[in-house]
């Protein structure tokens, strides 16, 4: 039976997978999967061997992960080679992850395995950062910061949807391959968690 893909939705010009059954969830939540689609943004198309080699890993455990990426959608494969020597590409379409507040169980679990592996992957490359950070060239540009606001429930979603205005365009000429020639990927995290132990109205 061929699984469901996401549905594609656009949102300030960027196309996005609506990610909202447990199946299409659990696709991506394995850090090695995780690793092959960050790979392929940065370096494909490249086949499993490659791949493999770049990860440290076995061409055999890379291929069984691309194929499980490919079932929905994620990656595909690219023109030329054949057999193992396949190129594989990542898709170019960003994930948005939605459950309802009546989420099954296994919902809320493929939604919570999935944090969890891109938490992980965000923590990893925050202290990849400071360890070389003294000897890369940009690192005054670089920023890092953290602030705590005191806001309402509306000016919480619209500062997301200000947040989303300026960084889509940027994830977009990314996607399609028109960055200028000296850009470099860089990762932005954003976190807007309202703290459950502060419930003043």
């Amino acid at each position: 039976m061929t699984p469901r893909r996401p549905e594609i939705v656009e949102d300030h010009g960027l196309p996005l997978r609506r990610l909202r059954s447990p199946e299409q969830l659990r696709a991506l939540a394995h850090p090695r999967r995780m690793q092959l689609i960050d790979l392929l943004v940065a370096e494909g198309p490249l086949t499993a061997s490659e791949c493999a080699a770049r990860l440290e890993d076995s061409a055999a455990s890379c291929s069984y992960h691309l194929r499980q990426l490919a079932r929905f959608g994620f990656v595909e494969e690219a023109d030329g080679g054949q057999g193992r020597n396949r190129p594989w590409r990542f898709v170019p379409v960003g994930n948005r992850i939605e459950t309802s507040e009546d989420a099954t169980p296994a919902e809320r679990s493929a939604r919570e395995s999935v944090e969890n592996v891109l938490d992980g992957r965000a923590d990893d490359r925050i202290r990849r950062w400071r360890a070389h950070r003294a000897a890369d060239p940009w690192r005054d540009a670089a920023e890092a910061s953290d602030y705590t606001l005191r806001l309402t429930e509306d000016e919480l979603r619209t500062l997301g949807e200000q947040i989303a205005a300026l960084l889509m365009p940027l994830q977009r000429r990314t996607f399609d391959g028109e960055a200028p020639a000296d850009a470099r990927l860089v990762d932005v995290f954003t976190y807007l968690l309202p703290r459950p132990e502060d419930r003043r109205a």
